[in-house]
C-alpha cells in the first residue's frame, strides 16, 4: 500500500532516477579526466592525462572568472590584466582540446607545465602587495613531477623556482619583509618547503616508474603465456582463432590462396603408454619443430591446437605447392629418429588440408571442422597421409 501510494505520487522511482543521474555524472566526469576515454587506469599516462585535464579545468575556471569579473569592471581592468586572463584562458582550453584531440601526451606536458612556472613566478612578483600569493608557488614540485614524469627535469625546475623565489624575496620584487631576519626565515621557510616537496615526488615518481615498468614486463610475459603452448612454444588454440580470421579478413596482393593443414601424431597414445609422458613431450617438441622446420616463411604461422593436434596456417601459388609442402612434412616427420631406445619405430601423421577461395566469405570454424573431417577421412583411409577438404 505504501508502495502504491508513493507511485502515485511519483516518489518511488526517483531514488532510481538519483541513481541513474549519479551514473551520468560519473560517466561524464570519467570521460572528462581520462580525454574521451583516451587513456585507462592501467596505462602508462593515465595519471598525466587525469592530472592535466584537472588543471586545465580549474585553469579554465579560474581565467574565465577573472575575465568577466574584468570586462565587468568588478576588479580593476586594464590592458595587461585583460591579454593575461585570455592568455590563460586560451591554454587552458588548448591543453582540453588537445588531449581529447590526441596529441601527444609529453607535448602538452612540457607546454603546460611552461605556463604553469610562468604563471606561479609571476604572480609571486606582480602580485607582490599581497604576501599570501608567495605561499601559492609551493605547490609548483608536486605539479612539476607529475606533468613532466620524469626526476631530473622535476627537481631542475623545482631548484628554478626557488632560486626565482629567493631572489623575489631579497631583491624587493616580492613582498616586502620588515628586516632581514624575516627576509631570511621567509627564503628558508620557501626553500626548505619546496625541496621536502620535491624530495617526496622524485621518490614517488622514481618507485612509480619503477613498479609500471615491471608491470608492463609482467603484462607482456603474460600476453605470451596466454599466447602461447607452454611445451612447444608455438601459437595456441586461443591466438589460433584470431590469426585465422584476420588471414581470411585480407586480401593476399599476390592473389595467393590461403591454406590451412591440420595434422595429429597417429597412435600418440601408444607412444606415450610405451615410452612414458615424458618422452611424448619429448615428441610434442620434436614435432613442432619440425613443422616449422617445413613451414619456415614468415607469414606461415604454426599452432598447437591440443593434445596432438597442430595446425599450420599458410599461403601458397596453388594446389600443388600445398600439395608439396602437405607431402613434405609428413616425409620429414617420417624421417624423425623418435623412439628413445630398442629398434626404431617410425613416426607418422595424418592430416587434412583445407585450401581456401579468397573470394568466399568463410568463417574460421568452418575452415577448421572442413579440415577436420578431411583428417578424419585420411585416418579411416589407413594414416600416414593427408586428404584435401571438398566444400
Amino acid at each position: 500500500m505504501k508502495e502504491a501510494l508513493l507511485t502515485k505520487a511519483g516518489i518511488a522511482g526517483e531514488p532510481d532516477a538519483v541513481v541513474s543521474r549519479a551514473g551520468v555524472w560519473c560517466r561524464l566526469s570519467r570521460d572528462c579526466l581520462t580525454s574521451a576515454g583516451r587513456t585507462s587506469e592501467d596505462q602508462a599516462d593515465y595519471l598525466r592525462i587525469t592530472l592535466l585535464n584537472l588543471v586545465g579545468a580549474a585553469a579554465f575556471i579560474v581565467w574565465g572568472l577573472f575575465l568577466c569579473l574584468n570586462l565587468l569592471g568588478v576588479v580593476e581592468s586594464s590592458v595587461g590584466r585583460l591579454a593575461i586572463n585570455v592568455t590563460g584562458l586560451a591554454v587552458a582550453v588548448g591543453v582540453l582540446s588537445s588531449l581529447r584531440m590526441g596529441a601527444p601526451v609529453a607535448v602538452v606536458s612540457h607546454v603546460a607545465h611552461a605556463f604553469l612556472f610562468a604563471f606561479l613566478m609571476g604572480l609571486a612578483i606582480l602580485r607582490a602587495d599581497n604576501p599570501l600569493t608567495m605561499t601559492l608557488p609551493l605547490i609548483y614540485p608536486a605539479m612539476a613531477f607529475l606533468m613532466l614524469d620524469d626526476v631530473h627535469r622535476g627537481i631542475v625546475g623545482t631548484l628554478l623556482m626557488t632560486a626565482g623565489l629567493n631572489v623575489a624575496i631579497f631583491s624587493g620584487l616580492g613582498p616586502e619583509p620588515r628586516d632581514l631576519l624575516m627576509a631570511i626565515d621567509g627564503a628558508l621557510t620557501v626553500s626548505v618547503g619546496m625541496c621536502f616537496q620535491a624530495a617526496v615526488m622524485a621518490l614517488y615518481v622514481h618507485h612509480r616508474k619503477r613498479v609500471m615498468t615491471r608491470l608492463r614486463a609482467v603484462s607482456v610475459q603474460l600476453s605470451e603465456l596466454a599466447c602461447h603452448d607452454p611445451l612447444t612454444g608455438l601459437y595456441n588454440r586461443r591466438t589460433f582463432i584470431d590469426v585465422l580470421e584476420r588471414e581470411l579478413s585480407r586480401r593476399d596482393r599476390k592473389a595467393r590462396q590461403l591454406a590451412f593443414l591440420l595434422f595429429d601424431i597417429d597412435h600418440f597414445k601408444a607412444y606415450n603408454d610405451r615410452f612414458g609422458h615424458p618422452q611424448g613431450d619429448e615428441l610434442l617438441k620434436r614435432i613442432a619443430g619440425a613443422a616449422q622446420g617445413v613451414f619456415c616463411r614468415r607469414e606461415d604461422i604454426v599452432f598447437r591446437l591440443g593434445g596432438e593436434e597442430f595446425g599450420v596456417v599458410f599461403r601458397t601459388d596453388d594446389a600443388a605447392q600445398a600439395a608439396a609442402m602437405a607431402d613434405r612434412l609428413l616425409a620429414t616427420i617420417e624421417a624423425l629418429d623418435a623412439a628413445p631406445a630398442g629398434p626404431h619405430d617410425t613416426i607418422t601423421i595424418s592430416a587434412g588440408l583445407n585450401l581456401l577461395d579468397s573470394e568466399s566469405d568463410i568463417a574460421a570454424n568452418h575452415v577448421y571442422r572442413r579440415a577436420d573431417e578431411a583428417l578424419y577421412q585420411a585416418k579411416e583411409s589407413g594414416r600416414a597421409r593427408w586428404v584435401r577438404a571438398v566444400g
